[in-house]
């Protein structure tokens, strides 16, 4: 999967859990909690929709990886990498 599908994917997800979200003003960089009201019950729900979204395992200890777009982006990146490996 090519990482703007894994974006919008991650986006389209965000803006689910955080309906007041605009999606192009979301800086990559910056943890979400920085740039809008995201709690720590929003992070849930935002691992918990990424796990059902692209079918990955996500472990309570890797939620800190998923703060922020890029973090999130890269997570979901070597989950499914790690997944494909698997498979060969």
């Amino acid at each position: 999967m090519e990482l703007q599908d894994i974006r919008n994917k991650l986006l389209a997800l965000l803006t689910d859990i955080a309906p007041d979200v605009e999606p192009a003003s979301v800086d990559p960089a910056r943890s979400f909690r920085d740039q809008f009201d995201f709690d720590s019950m929003d992070t849930l729900h935002f691992a918990t929709a990424i796990s059902d979204a692209f079918q990955i395992q996500i472990a309570e200890s890797d939620y800190r990886r998923l703060l922020s777009l890029r973090g999130a982006e890269t997570f979901v990146q070597e989950q499914l990498a790690g997944a494909a490996e698997t498979k060969h």
